[in-house]
């Protein structure tokens, strides 16, 4: 079996100047899942690099792989597993058939139909739908659920036959596969001989603008021949006596474009079409350093992910992934994230249970597995649908013993839930019960002689009102903003590091107001941390650091970063900021559930965080 080809030229305009900028090494078919007799077999990888065209910037893989090989018995991709991909195509169908006044005996086909999602919105309308698809087994399956679908890739003779027994389409559409199609010229010459001749060619895909704006790397994987912008689109299609006279932006796999194509001259072009091009052109997309700068933040991406996962590992937590998607086998086998980090992974999707994902063979099971076992973290590798799996009642039942899900894209995160959400509002709400208890404490309190005319906190009237404040709610979140330290700790030398509790700068009826810091920062973060989890472990070389306590404790281990032998230890108590320079090695271990406000006068976006910071492991015995 030819295997498949080196791209030489590019596939819109035939240039040989291609500019390489991303290479991802070798790596498997993404959806090419593997049973277990398959697994002590060969797998075949195949080189993952990224061109950008310099003649018309198309963006595309330096490899084609064989169809064959993608699209066989082994591929596992469903269009129709989460209910938000369920409501894009039916509100897709339902928008395409209002704006171009279809009538319900109108043919749409559909490029790449997988099990006929999209096919079966229009069918509902009433439209006759036929689906083109080259994966047998999801062939059989949209046939199965009454949507006609042909096993074959389009081509001319297959739009020839699809003329004589179905007429000509009113609508042909290719959402998420026209960039996987190799050979632009045969489908043109195929979408010409099947399209009316007010027909459309609606097109949908992953917007490279933001691919690279939101570091989704994870989609680029074989199946993904090309990454797509509108300026070449355009080009492209002039070249072949259609043009593109719209384009639509859509929140849908991380936002995606549908671009509309009709024959040249027929329709009045949507001022949306150069929007978008100056947008690419301003966004710097067709520039070499900016696609140089995108390759050097996934490999800081790499970095980070694997860092989290590594201390996620230290604390002796389980880790698992949610959702077995394409895109995750990109970031599994790029990261080189075995079974050895993630036990297993957990799906939905019955192709792909009792199965495993290719390069790194981690077991795929059913989703309740993951109440079944003692797991502390999910992976959601299908982030782009976060929100809906997160709400699957499996779950919910998860977040509810207490499980912690990780976003990876753009950045590794662990996500707040709502268990952290109801934290957030018990302090709020415990803040608020504490101010009603002492603003009856100070109405009722005898201020004689004392300015009340004023409110700021420099004054006699409101000093005494945050004294009476913290005496009387002693065990209250106010309260804790008193230092609790021995005198030693207090005196100690902790190499630069302050520690400071935070007092009131304002007070009235309305509430209470604290300034936490007055100094430049780039970044502000709101961080949990599960009672005995380890946070830092290292040192910047250029940030510095303030970090405020809002309820919990820690124990921090501060030591210069020449001396990590040299170790000084404090407690932080909800209410304090502890302001750490650079070059001061930190270490904060959670004494209960803790959140703080984390602040640093450096960036924390692409790689800079990890460039500015050392690992560095202190202990204390």
């Amino acid at each position: 079996m030819n295997l498949g080809r080196k791209l030489t030229n590019c596939r819109m305009c035939e240039s040989n100047d291609l500019y390489i900028f991303l290479d991802l090494g070798f790596l498997p078919p993404a959806d090419r899942i593997l049973s277990k007799e398959h697994l002590d077999e060969p797998e075949i990888h195949f080189p993952l690099k990224v061109a950008q065209c310099q003649n018309c910037g198309l963006t595309q893989l330096t490899y084609v792989v064989n169809p064959e090989i993608l699209y066989g018995e082994t591929y596992s991709y469903e269009s129709s597993i989460t209910e938000a991909g369920k409501k894009h195509f039916f509100d897709m169908a339902e928008y395409l058939f209002n704006k171009f006044n279809l009538s319900t005996d109108d043919l749409v086909v559909d490029i790449g139909s997988n099990v006929g999602v999209l096919l079966e919105g229009f069918k509902k309308i009433g439209c006759r739908v036929l689906g083109i698809d080259y994966a047998p087994r999801i062939v059989e399956i949209a046939n199965r659920r009454g949507i006609e679908t042909w096993k074959a890739l389009m081509n001319v003779e297959v739009a020839a036959m699809a003329l004589r027994k179905k007429g000509r389409a009113k609508i042909i559409t290719a959402t998420n596969v026209f960039a996987h199609i190799d050979d632009k010229d045969e489908l043109i010459k195929s979408v010409k001989i099947l399209l009316d001749h007010n027909g459309i060619l609606v097109i949908e895909a992953p917007y490279f603008v933001d691919l690279i704006d939101k570091l989704e790397y994870d989609t680029i994987y074989l199946d993904h021949l090309e990454y797509l912008s509108v300026k070449p689109l355009v080009n492209f299609f002039k070249k072949n006596g259609l043009e593109v006279f719209d384009v639509e932006r859509y929140e849908i796999h991380g936002n995606s474009i549908r671009v509309f194509v009709g024959k040249r001259g027929l329709r009045e072009i949507s001022n949306k079409v150069k929007e978008f091009i100056d947008l690419e052109e301003k966004s710097g997309i067709y520039k070499k350093e900016v696609l140089n700068e995108f390759a050097r933040k996934i490999s800081g991406h790499k970095k980070e992910l694997l860092n989290l996962i590594y201390e996620i590992k230290k604390q002796g937590k389980r880790i698992v992934g949610v959702s077995a998607p394409a895109k995750g086998n990109t970031l599994l086998n790029y990261c080189k994230i075995d079974s050895e980090l993630i036990d297993y992974m957990t799906e939905k999707s019955k192709i792909k249970i009792n199965h495993f994902t290719p390069g790194m063979h981690i077991p795929i099971f059913e989703e309740e597995k993951l109440l079944k076992d003692s797991v502390d973290y999910g992976i959601i590798f299908a982030w782009n649908f976060a929100e809906e799996i997160i709400k699957n009642p499996v779950n919910r039942d998860f977040i509810k013993k207490g499980g912690k899900f990780i976003k990876p894209i753009p950045r590794p995160v662990i996500m707040e839930t709502d268990t952290d959400n109801e934290l957030r509002k018990q302090t709020i709400d415990n803040i608020n019960n504490n101010y009603i208890e002492i603003k009856k404490s100070v109405n009722n309190s005898d201020f004689s002689g004392l300015n009340k005319n004023s409110s700021n906190i420099n004054n006699d009237y409101d000093k005494a009102k945050y004294n009476l404040m913290a005496n009387k709610n002693s065990n209250s979140f106010i309260s804790n903003t008193n230092i609790i330290k021995e005198d030693i700790e207090k005196k100690q030398d902790l190499f630069g590091v302050e520690i400071k509790k935070i007092d009131p700068v304002f007070i009235d009826d309305r509430g209470i107001i604290s300034d936490l810091i007055n100094e430049p920062v780039n970044n502000v973060g709101l961080i949990t941390t599960e009672k005995n989890a380890v946070r830092g472990s290292h040192y910047h070389k250029k940030s510095n650091q303030y970090s405020y306590i809002l309820s919990g404790k820690f124990e921090v281990l501060l030591a210069p970063y020449d001396q990590p032998v040299n170790v000084k230890k404090v407690i932080l108590h909800a209410g304090e900021l502890i302001t750490i320079p650079s070059f001061v090695i930190h270490q904060f271990k959670a004494l209960d559930r803790a959140v703080m406000i984390n602040m640093e006068s450096q960036s924390r976006s692409g790689t800079g965080y990890e460039d500015d910071t050392v690992r560095v492991k202190i202990n204390i015995e």
